[in-house]
């Protein structure tokens, strides 16, 4: 039987899931003998060698406690639930949770117990206990001998959404980190230098932007930068994940205050469908994670075809474009293919030491406007409060080394 080995990779002595089950058959859930059914062909299935029986028990001084719980003890830990009737009378509920130092298969346990109750939907979350639990390490990189560890000192949230896993870390230098998919999108130590420079610069080398568009940044820190500015009238954020926005909002507050402002509207979709039917846009800022799963299409050529076509006649487009160092062919790639669509292409770049590499590029694309000719530096000069953008950093940034020139035929 295949198994899920994602705990040995983990480095984790645990593995810990709990299922909450919405809409049950209630007849299954009141059914002590379709109950314990299900405890031990869900033990066959993730092959747990059940210790002892079945244990069952009703109980409940009120309406809403009332119901069955049902343990059993397995080798190398324990399978408990609850399950009841909603007050509609109508539909069931389910709290399952499977604790085992053996690993096991998540995601045949998750598909079985949905089945088995019949439930209309159910929450996942999974997470691993862990010999050395004050590290965290991406290691996207770690087949190219390369990767980051940065020491936490607790977890705060860590369970798989319906697109990706959401970690919220504390750290120990850097203070709460945002992880996806084992990647780190944010911590509030370094923030300010990837969404200042992924923002400001967009808006200072366009005269008038009155409508910008965000696409991911459910973080809140791009709109945050956007809500500056009094000449931006409107701003949207289309963000596939409304885990990253509840999650950000929880525990990055000043970074997700950006979502308070009243110029700022949410749409939950996936972005490469939301740019092919909404346009006229001034700015538009893709900020995604790495070109992998969900994010994989945002990178294609397909998509700078379709912001292009949503964008106005003098529109402007930044997209976050990966590391000049980790990833020269990725970025090859979209210089040959985006001067295509766009008429004014250049590559600029920030630094983020809580990024493996420490750098983190950006494709500034236009239509119409260059980024130092038409540069704004009235506007730019007028913020204040900023930490990392000004009007030298402006300039700089598109000063880029030798090797990267050459790899982008920028002479």
């Amino acid at each position: 039987m295949k198994k899920n080995n994602t705990m040995e990779k983990e480095n984790a002595w645990g593995l810990s899931t709990a299922l909450d089950l919405f809409e049950c058959d209630p007849e299954i859930v009141e059914n002590r003998e379709k109950l314990k059914q299900y405890v031990i062909e869900l033990c066959e299935l993730i092959d747990m060698k059940r210790y002892g029986e079945v244990e069952i028990a009703y109980f409940g001084a009120e309406p809403k406690f009332k119901g069955y719980t049902v343990y059993q003890l397995i080798e190398t830990s324990m399978i408990t639930g609850h399950f009841g009737v909603n007050p509609d009378g109508k539909t069931g509920y389910g709290y399952i949770d499977v604790f085992s130092c053996k690993s096991y298969n998540t995601e045949k346990l998750a598909d079985y117990t949905q089945k088995f109750f019949k439930a209309k939907s159910y929450s996942e979350n999974t997470f691993y206990r862990k010999f050395d639990a004050s590290w965290f390490e991406e290691k996207l990189e770690a087949e190219k001998g390369r990767g980051l560890k940065i020491g936490i000192t607790r977890t705060l949230e860590d369970y798989k959404s319906k697109y990706q896993n959401v970690q919220m870390f504390e750290t120990k230098s850097f203070g709460k980190m945002l992880v996806l998919d084992n990647a780190v999108m944010t911590t509030e130590f370094d923030e300010f230098a990837y969404h200042e420079m992924i923002s400001h610069v967009a808006v200072n080398s366009h005269p008038n932007p009155k409508k910008v568009l965000v696409i991911g940044g459910g973080d809140g820190g791009i709109i945050r930068e956007l809500s500056k500015y009094d000449e931006i009238e409107e701003i949207h954020l289309c963000e596939l994940d409304e885990e990253v926005i509840k999650v950000s909002k929880k525990y990055l507050p000043e970074i997700a205050s950006g979502f308070k402002s009243p110029k700022v509207k949410v749409f939950i979709e996936d972005g490469s469908k939301f740019i092919k039917e909404n346009k006229n846009y001034d700015i538009v800022i893709v900020d995604s994670p790495d070109p992998i799963g969900p994010a994989e299409c945002l990178f294609t050529e397909q998509m700078y075809k379709d912001i292009f076509n949503s964008l106005n006649d003098d529109g402007i487009l930044v997209t976050q474009s990966e590391s000049m160092y980790y990833h020269q062919d990725l970025i090859k790639k979209m210089a040959d293919f985006i001067p295509k669509i766009f008429p004014k292409y250049w590559y600029y770049y920030t630094i983020i030491p809580t990024y493996p590499s420490g750098v983190i590029g950006f494709s500034f694309c236009s239509k119409k406007y260059h980024p130092i000719n038409d540069f704004n530096r009235k506007r730019a000069e007028k913020m204040k409060g900023l930490k990392y953008y000004n009007s030298g950093i402006h300039l700089a940034c598109f000063e880029l080394p030798e090797f990267i020139k050459k790899k982008i035929n920028r002479e």
